[in-house]
Formats: structure tokens, sequence, C-alpha cells
């Protein structure tokens, strides 16, 4: 009896542990999606000042100030009550400070208008994020979309450049994070089943870009089909 009282006790405590690891990467996804966002209207804002659509520098502030509130709850809780998968790391709450720390330069940044900083910011914090995971073993679906995005984005820019043997010689990178994606654990929110419904579309296109690379047709459409098709995925991962 005692023995079953002490193995029920171990199931709820090995249930709280793990609740405590997917709440932890649901909440960094809902700032991470404001991240995005301001990211986004950054970038947008880089490309059309000083003629921006009027009301994007408030939208994309108010983005960046959620995300920067949603951030600093995150770092002060799970800074000492560390989530399931990343104990033992000797930079936890460093790592957690780091990611704040970008996002309150982004959203300085963005009040002075300085738009190329407050992008740069923003990668910033995205890729504290990624190493986060990384230091820790943790595999998420949208490190594994993260690598991917940028392989499509490099190759795309050898073509624009006028070098597609180079971004011929990106394809077996671009298979390999592929099918990092479809390795990884889906993603632990709401988009969950979009995403899944959308995993064949990825491969696909993935494959027809390999099948362009191998034969005499050019690399341009199938690569931007897919790099479309990326985007939404990724969207769907975050």
């Amino acid at each position: 009896m005692k023995r079953f009282a002490i193995f029920a006790a171990a199931l709820v405590l090995f249930g709280a542990v793990g609740a405590s690891g997917q709440t932890f990467d649901r909440r960094v996804s809902e700032a991470r999606r404001h991240m995005r966002a301001a990211c986004q209207g950054v970038q947008r804002l880089f490309q059309t000042a000083p003629n921006a659509p009027a009301g994007l520098k408030e939208t994309t502030a108010r983005e960046v100030a959620d995300a920067e509130v949603l951030w600093t709850s995150i770092a002060e809780e799970f800074a000492r009550a560390v989530p399931e998968g990343y104990a033992g790391d000797p930079s936890w709450s460093q790592r957690l400070e780091d990611v704040r720390l970008d996002i309150s330069r982004m959203r300085k940044e963005i009040a002075a208008g300085e738009w190329r900083p407050a992008f740069l910011s923003c990668a910033h914090a995205c890729n504290w994020i990624t190493t986060m995971h990384e230091a820790n073993g943790v595999t998420l679906v949208i490190d594994a979309m993260s690598v991917l995005r940028k392989k499509v984005g490099f190759a795309r820019g050898l073509l624009t450049a006028g070098k597609p043997d180079k971004a011929r010689a990106l394809l077996k990178e671009i298979l390999a994070a592929r099918d990092a994606v479809l390795l990884a654990p889906p993603p632990v929110t709401s988009s969950r089943d979009a995403y899944l419904e959308a995993l064949p579309e990825l491969s696909q296109a993935t494959d027809a870009l390999a099948a362009a690379g191998r034969g005499e047709f050019g690399m341009k459409t199938p690569l931007d089909k897919l790099a479309a098709v990326v985007e939404r995925v990724y969207e769907l991962a975050i």
C-alpha cells in the first residue's frame, strides 16, 4: 500500500513537472507571436519610411510592448521555478534576462524610429530563445522551422545575386532542414492541427524544389513557392 502511495505521488509530481514545461513553452509561444508581429511591422516601416502606412508604427509599438510584458512575466516566474527540460542550466536566469533586454531595447528603438536597429534587436531576441533550447537539448519545431526558413532565404538571395550553382548547392541542406522539421514534435499551441495539416504541402514543395534543381528548369518559381509555404508553416509553428 505504501509503495502504491509513493508511486502515485511520483506520477502526480511527474505530471506537474511535465505540465510546467508545456506551460512554459505555451507562454514563450505567446510572447514570440507578438515579437514576430512587431518584427514584421519594423521591417515594413524600414522598407516604406517615410511613407509608412498610417497607424503602422503604433501597431508595431503595441505588439512589442505586449511581448515585453509577457516575457517579463515569464522571466520573473520561471527564473527560479525552472520548467522541465531546462533544469541544471547554469545560465538559465541570464538567458531569460537576455531575451528581455533585447525586447526592451527593441521597444525603445521603435519609439525613436530606429527601424534597422529594432529589427536586429528582434532577431537577437529570437536567436537567444533558439540558443536557450539548443543549450538544454530541447527540440521545438519552431527552431527547426527557423533553420529551414534561413536556408530557403539564403538560396533565394543567391539566385537574386545571379549565383544559381551556389543556390543549388544548398539543396541538400534545405532537404535536411525539412526532414528535421518533420521529425520535430508538433507545437503545443492551438495551431497544432493546422500545422500538421500543412506539413504534406511543405514536404511536397521541398521535393519540387529538389526536382527543379536536378532538371534543366530554373529554381526560382519552386523556391518562391516553398518560401511562401515556409512562412505560413512558420507562423503555425510558433
